[in-house]
């Protein structure tokens, strides 16, 4: 039994890393060529507008994230009235999330018809997303193989439709518009898969009761959720502000390269998280021995992609970008040390929800956001986007690791966090086994 799910979890995490192997490799070829095209203005364009969009992905998600997926393993025949309900509940927010957006773009940049465009054409994919609350059933059953296939037919499509787009020399609109196209392909394939590998008993329905018992569990992950938006965000909008499009175009390459290697440590994490709050029901010990393990695995990774991203990084941006993004050379070697900070913050998720924590997290990271714009307001006028990059990286050491200490209950985090590197040694004896064989 536990040799199946030890293959069932490989696997899974196995195709989300080939799924995401998948999509940096098309970043790095489409991404960077459509990069090179727009240049950094209009590529600081599309990126100020996703930026500002950003907030309503996050609020649209209602941050069921882990909530549905736990609550699912309690009561596993309530998973069709959980699914349903989410659904109806997240699209309704998709819906009013998109006229939110074009509400706030025509305050902030009145008469900026370009941007408005753009940003309208971009933020369709808001409704478009609301698909992945399908993907929890997947996550939760180690199925993601079929959101992986789904997620590299999409990415294919999108391919072609920009690879189209270069040869046309299309207008920037165009380009803004790949994202809902992305999401609109990948949710059709989602939904076909779903519809064939759900058991028969699994019917979609709406209860208002099931969707207000995820919306309270699910609320303090909403407002942290919108807290984590804005102090990763803020960032590229008051650049936007205080500079210019360009210097976000600039700064967005520095972060989309620093964000690469993170599709391995947050395959580990979609994969081992439903296991370890599983594991947390029936043997307490076992499941902070699987969650040490994961935070000591995600750290070595995050220490070993920094100091090498630090030694390659002008090579990667040349290869990238080209000469015209250099700048984004020193943020890009700070920011990759914030990714790898963010990903031990997502890490704490897992833990959050098994003991129940919920509530604090919108504390930690209002801390976060505060430090974030303070900081930001001052790095900016005195050191331009290098300033945003070390306001970033202080934010996101103070959500992971400071601000936790600020609460009784999750003092005891950072403490299973500085504990798990006494099994570093086991770590080692197991990559040695592994490299004997």
């Amino acid at each position: 039994m536990a040799s199946n799910k030890s293959r069932a979890f490989f696997s899974n995490s196995g195709w989300m890393m080939a799924q995401q192997i998948y999509s940096m490799l098309l970043s790095l070829v489409v991404g960077a060529l459509s990069a090179r095209y727009l240049g950094p203005s209009n590529y600081g364009l599309i990126n100020y507008g996703a930026s500002i969009i950003s907030f309503f992905t996050i609020i649209s998600r209602l941050g069921m994230d882990s909530v549905i997926i736990n609550e699912m393993l309690k009561a596993p025949e309530k998973q069709g009235t959980y699914l349903g309900s989410a659904l109806v509940l997240r699209l309704l927010t998709s819906i009013a999330s998109v006229f939110m957006v074009m509400g706030i773009i025509r305050v902030i940049e009145p008469g900026n018809i370009e941007l408005y465009i753009v940003t309208l054409l971009q933020s369709i994919a808001i409704i478009m997303q609301t698909y992945e609350v399908l993907t929890y059933w997947f996550q939760m059953e180690l199925k993601m193989k079929f959101v992986s296939i789904a997620t590299m037919i999409a990415l294919t499509v999108v391919a072609v439709w920009r690879v189209s787009l270069l040869a046309a020399k299309a207008s920037v609109y165009y380009f803004a518009f790949s994202y809902s196209i992305q999401y609109f392909v990948c949710g059709a394939v989602v939904l076909f898969f779903f519809q064939r590998e759900r058991n028969k008993n699994i019917k979609l329905k709406f209860n208002w009761l099931d969707g207000k018992c995820l919306l309270l569990n699910s609320y303090h992950f909403i407002i942290s959720g919108i807290a984590v938006t804005f102090y990763m965000q803020i960032d590229k909008i008051m650049i936007g502000k205080m500079m210019d499009h360009t210097s976000v175009g600039i700064y967005t390459a520095a972060t989309t390269v620093a964000a690469l290697w993170e599709f391995v440590p947050t395959a580990l994490i979609n994969s081992a998280g439903p296991i370890i709050m599983k594991k947390r029901q029936k043997d307490y010990d076992g499941y902070i021995r699987l969650f040490e393990e994961l935070l000591l695995a995600v750290t070595i990774l995050f220490v070993v992609v920094s100091i090498a991203m630090m030694l390659l990084g002008k090579i990667a941006v040349l290869i990238l970008y080209g000469k015209n993004y250099l700048d984004a050379v020193y943020p890009l070697s700070i920011l990759i040390w914030s990714t790898g900070f963010a990903i031990i913050g997502t890490a704490r998720g897992i833990w959050i929800v098994a003991e129940g924590y919920n509530k604090y997290t919108k504390y930690m990271v209002f801390v976060g956001a505060g430090v974030n714009l303070v900081l930001n307001f001052f790095f900016i006028q005195w050191w331009g986007i290098v300033g945003a990059a070390v306001t970033t990286l202080i934010s996101q050491i103070v959500v992971s690791l400071i601000a936790p200490l600020f609460w009784k209950k999750t003092r005891g985090f950072v403490k299973i966090y500085f504990e798990s590197f006494k099994r570093f040694p086991d770590f080692v004896d197991t990559i040695k086994r592994t490299i004997s064989r």
